[in-house]
């Protein structure tokens, strides 16, 4: 009988010592996953004043800021001549 009691005792240690570290496992794979996206995306900003911005299609950062209507047609001609 204190044999049982001894080896239900064990297992529920083992599961208690299996569930925290679960717990902790998740923890901290959120903890790197927030830390990732906090630190992995760092945007810089650009004030953009004017109508017109040349923007990366890659990654949606601005490229040039307050392009005039020369700007833009000078643009269209070089890649409408590729």
């Amino acid at each position: 009988m204190n044999n049982n009691k001894s080896d239900l005792w064990n297992i529920i240690s083992l599961l208690k010592g299996i569930i925290i570290a679960a717990f902790v496992t998740i923890v901290l794979i959120v903890a790197a996953f927030v830390t990732y996206l906090i630190l992995g995306n760092t945007i810089s900003t650009v004030d953009a004043t004017g109508v017109y911005n040349l923007v990366d299609s890659e990654n949606g950062q601005v490229i040039a800021t307050d392009l005039t209507s020369e700007d833009i047609e000078k643009i269209m001609t070089v890649l409408g001549d590729k």
